[in-house]
């Protein structure tokens, strides 16, 4: 597959973008000039039907002028040659085009495709008369508040979750598809969105009888154009819930308790603050001060449901730290690592850096490539969280769109080390941390940003 590198490359960015050709477009021709052979490429494709599709067909295009060309030379061997040999080269020098035409002509099937997945899911879920759905979104929380909820509520219920960040319309559906039966008495959904319309279309598969709205920020701006629209967005989580749905906001931030007013109708809600002590005398491994917030939540939307506070008490000690958000990690060269690379939000930049300003009497490390999708909002964000991080011992930064401000922000060069990828920052850590450490890695930076 080393010859077709350059295509494969653009196939992952292209997957990356969710096969979103406007987006896709903006990204290809820079990335391809910058990065022809994908060298730096972190992640792997992951090999769904949809990508096999999409690089068959595209191979299978690259064949027909490589064909056409090669039938003009006599004796089959030199055709056969020539026809691999052109096919290769138009894959590789054309591959933006091709993988383009590919997902225009496979376009009706796939979406024929998902309309039926979610149609079956939707007629799926219209069998279950007692089962009750529970939808988290917000800009940010939505996967730690989901994963503090679940058991909590599995001490009384059968209990199904969206898994992992399945936040999406097929993925949800598909879930209901494979999982649900008459046994799951509760259902959990994750609900994710980049514009206006998306959590609408999932409250139509699954409409929630419990809506949780964790919070609103810059997350995402850039997909969504502007703050209002955000607004709009996430509210319609309360707009489109069953009519007697329960809605759960967060009374800490200021858009909802702003906002709420205008889409929540009739319907019953309930607030919760993350500034109140833990519930219940209870203790987590879960780390961060808005940790208060989500069991507060929790134990509302549990009492709702008819859980006595022992069966809630049981279910908090069931609570697990979750994998790259604010996981922490003790190494055995005493080196203690926070992972909070799945955390790609304003918000949850200022909870990490409050959690690391709590080692005290420890050399404090932080590790960023900064937040994509911030749109407008990029500098500004960006430097503040530079002010932020006055406390930190040693800032290490990648190299990027972002990142210099992050540097003005925090304003003592001395401090600061300069990586030009990932790939190269994880392995100098080795000659840069040592015994007695604490390092924090805050969000990813996927390829296909710069």
């Amino acid at each position: 597959m080393k010859l077709l590198r350059p295509i494969l490359f653009q196939l992952y960015l292209l997957q990356l973008e969710n096969y979103n050709l406007k987006r896709y477009f903006k990204l290809a021709g820079n990335k391809l000039a910058t990065d022809p052979l994908g060298h730096s490429q972190r992640k792997k494709i992951v090999w769904t039907l949809k990508a096999k599709m999409v690089f068959a067909l595209s191979i299978a295009i690259a064949f027909l002028p490589a064909q056409a060309l090669g039938a003009k030379f006599s004796g089959l061997p030199l055709q056969v040659i020539l026809t691999l040999a052109l096919a290769v080269f138009f894959a590789n020098t054309l591959a933006t085009g091709f993988l383009t035409l590919a997902v225009l002509l496979l376009w009706p099937v796939d979406f024929a495709v998902k309309k039926i997945i979610v149609a079956r899911a939707r007629q799926k879920l219209s069998r279950f008369k007692r089962l009750k759905v529970i939808g988290i979104t917000g800009s940010f929380g939505k996967t730690t508040f989901k994963e503090c909820l679940a058991p909590i509520l599995a001490e009384k219920y059968q209990v199904l979750k969206t898994p992992e960040n399945i936040n999406t319309p097929v993925g949800i559906s598909r879930l209901v598809l494979k999982e649900l039966s008459g046994q799951i008495e509760i259902l959990i959904i994750e609900m994710g969105a980049y514009q206006r319309g998306d959590i609408q279309e999932l409250c139509q598969i699954a409409a929630p009888d419990i809506a949780v709205l964790t919070g609103i920020n810059e997350a995402h701006l850039e997909m969504f154009g502007s703050i209002e629209n955000t607004i709009e967005t996430k509210f319609e989580i309360a707009q489109f819930a069953k009519p007697d749905a329960l809605v759960v906001l967060n009374e800490d931030d200021a858009l909802v308790k702003n906002n709420f007013a205008k889409y929540v109708g009739n319907r019953k809600v309930l607030w919760y603050k993350s500034s109140e002590n833990l519930p219940l005398g209870a203790t987590t491994p879960l780390l961060g001060s808005y940790v208060a917030g989500v069991l507060n939540a929790s134990v509302l939307v549990a009492k709702e449901l008819g859980l006595s506070e022992d069966e809630i008490k049981r279910g908090i000690s069931k609570i697990r730290p979750i994998p790259h958000r604010l996981q922490k990690i003790e190494n055995s060269n005493g080196i203690t690592v926070i992972d909070d690379s799945y955390n790609g939000n304003p918000a949850g930049v200022a909870e990490a850096i409050q959690v690391l300003g709590k080692f005290i009497g420890r050399r404090k490390v932080y590790i960023t490539p900064g937040l994509v999708e911030m749109g407008s909002e990029a500098q500004q964000v960006h430097r503040h969280i530079g002010q932020q991080l006055a406390g930190v011992d040693l800032l290490i930064l990648i190299r990027n769109s972002v990142t210099p401000y992050i540097a003005q922000g925090f304003n003592n060069d001395s401090k600061v080390i300069w990586f030009n990828s990932a790939v190269e920052a994880h392995a100098g850590l080795k000659e840069i941390l040592k015994s007695g450490d604490v390092v924090l890695f805050q969000n990813d930076w996927p390829d296909n940003y710069s």
